[in-house]
């Protein structure tokens, strides 16, 4: 890419960031449930917590999508109409099973019996593969078509707009969630294009609150 078609056309790799983030926790979470034993409510309640968090952090990226993007890729790309529709069709059937998955993960967390574990962990298997197809399409067929007809502020406010929905004591915390599932030049793009008080904040207490947040979920130490 020239310099110049870089400063004019908006760097997509930042969607990658963070569908790579909704990836890797997606998927974990049918083998997390799994693996929860018979009666363990404590653990019941902090898988259930944790998909309540990724399943409102995915509800925002599609609406700003909804929103912000596939309005302006109509209009401009009405070639891709046909694809757009279909990805759209995708957000609701992604919608419908978080939906159903938040319901079972509650029946789970009441009592963490077997059959509720099983049935949580089934429909976030089929909500993670669900999201994998999407994401894939999403990433092979459309951004090549929003950096040829967004422009930069637009791509922009859309990032804004996912911010602006997050709360702010988790904002750090989701940071750690999408930097840990970054490639390593990623993770430096990401932390190299943030203000310099949130790189701080990152150092000082971020990346420390999210280590915790991480072991509580996954039982291990985060691999950086």
């Amino acid at each position: 890419m020239s310099t110049d078609l870089a400063q004019t056309r908006p760097d997509t790799y930042d969607m990658v960031v963070v569908h790579n983030a909704f990836r890797r926790h997606f998927r974990a979470l049918p083998a997390l449930a799994a693996g929860v034993a018979p009666g363990d409510v404590e653990r019941a309640r902090v898988l259930a917590d944790f998909l309540a968090e990724l399943g409102t952090g995915l509800h925002s990226h599609h609406t700003g999508e909804d929103e912000l993007m596939w309005p302006l890729l109509l209009e401009r790309a009405p070639m891709a109409a046909a694809l757009i529709l279909r990805l759209e069709e995708q957000h609701e059937r992604i919608a419908e099973l978080s939906t159903r998955a938040q319901r079972d993960a509650a029946e789970f967390a009441a009592a963490a019996e077997p059959a509720a574990r099983d049935r949580f962990a089934a429909t976030a298997a089929a909500l993670a593969a669900a999201l994998d197809e999407h994401l894939a399409e999403e990433e092979t067929h459309i951004l090549s078509v929003v950096e040829q007809v967004m422009t930069v502020p637009e791509w922009r406010s859309l990032g804004e707009r996912g911010r602006a929905h997050m709360p702010k004591d988790r904002q750090l915390v989701f940071l750690g969630f999408l930097l840990h599932a970054a490639s390593a030049p990623d993770r430096r793009k990401v932390l190299a294009e943030l203000p310099r008080t949130a790189r701080l904040a990152w150092r000082l207490l971020g990346r420390r609150t999210f280590d915790r947040e991480y072991r509580q979920v996954y039982g291990t130490e985060p691999n950086w």
